[in-house]
């Protein structure tokens, strides 16, 4: 008689890039999960204005992922994991500048970035308790991004709003393509 395969689920921590972190969800059998990943939420507002200039920064973004993972295991404790994921980046910076001494001298500039994607999963799990995961992947990657510019300048074009899209695509496997992770199975 076939046994029925174990449920599980998993839900934790992620570290991308040292500097970068998110939560990721796991959910489906001891040798196939499908994956859910955020890595990055971010946003940063910045104002470095003075007593003659206006000079302000704002970026928002986000990034996730979704795809299948499997799991063989090696050894006592340890697993392999091997799949792929799909993935979405958008983000948005805006920025403007005015000097107050200067009649009608201002500039802003409004860049918003798609970046759909896909990669490859390889990595490990190490079993430090009998429900905590210690993992680590590289995810080889090909993404294609579409980036649309408006920048105003009240001194050049006599002020008129530019635009220009630009598109494109990159690939590949560095040290930035590496994530960390810690997990709790339940």
């Amino acid at each position: 008689m076939a046994q029925e395969p174990v449920k599980q689920q998993e839900a934790g921590l992620t570290f991308y890039n040292i500097d970068g972190f998110g939560l990721t969800y796991r959910t489906g059998t001891e040798r196939s999960l499908w994956r859910f990943n955020t890595l990055i939420i971010s946003g940063n507002n910045s104002d470095n204005s003075t007593g003659t200039t206006i000079s302000k920064d704002i970026n928002t973004g986000f990034n996730f992922k979704v795809g299948k993972e499997y799991r063989k295991e090696l050894a006592d404790k340890l697993e392999l994991r091997y799949g792929g994921d799909i993935s979405f980046s958008y983000r948005q910076v805006k920025t403007q500048y005015e000097n107050k001494l200067v009649p009608n001298d201002f500039r802003s500039s409004n860049r918003t970035i798609y970046e759909p994607g896909v990669n490859i999963v390889v990595g490990f799990n190490y079993m430090l308790k009998e429900n905590l995961i210690l993992g680590a992947e590289i995810l080889p990657s090909f993404n294609y991004f579409s980036v649309t510019l408006t920048e105003k300048d009240s001194n050049t074009n006599n002020g008129i709003e530019m635009k220009a899209d630009t598109s494109g695509y990159n690939y590949g496997l560095s040290n930035g393509s590496a994530l960390l992770s810690i997990a709790f199975r339940f």
